[in-house]
């Protein structure tokens, strides 16, 4: 197993993200096949009437790991567990790490210009997609 400290979280939902006010987090590669990552958050408790409503249901992340200048990685898993613990919450999370393609940049900006986007909203568009990690379409979609 190889464990990581998590600098920062966010939760996407309906296109959005929710940026938690992470205290302390780790993600633990657990080095199975499926749903090998476990992450574990506590975050203010502030947040617990929003997270609720997610606790066993499939989520989305984007987790940046060990430190803030790294390029957050996308996280598909279930919302396991939200507990009170003193002055906070704990998040535990279970599912995986999406790799993205080496060419996703490419693929995204191809992508965008087959939609029609062009000039300043073509480069709005890809900063945000970028930023968000969104999956490409298929040919199957």
């Amino acid at each position: 197993m190889k464990s990581f400290k998590i600098v920062d979280v966010k939760l996407e939902h309906e296109g959005n993200f929710i940026i938690l006010d992470l205290i302390d987090g780790i993600i633990i590669n657990k080095e199975m096949n499926e749903n090998s990552w476990l992450l574990e958050i506590s975050t203010s408790p502030d947040f617990k009437d929003i997270l609720e409503p997610f606790v066993e249901h499939d989520v989305d992340l984007l987790v940046t790991i060990t430190r803030p200048t790294n390029e957050p990685a996308r996280f598909k898993g279930v919302f396991k567990e939200l507990n009170e613990i003193d002055n906070a919450i704990s998040l535990i999370f279970i599912g995986d790490i999406i790799t993205q393609n080496p060419n996703y940049a490419e693929d995204l900006l191809a992508q965008l210009i087959d939609e029609g986007f062009e000039g300043e909203d073509l480069l709005n568009e890809f900063t945000a997609m970028m930023e968000s990690k969104t999956e490409l379409k298929t040919s199957d979609d």
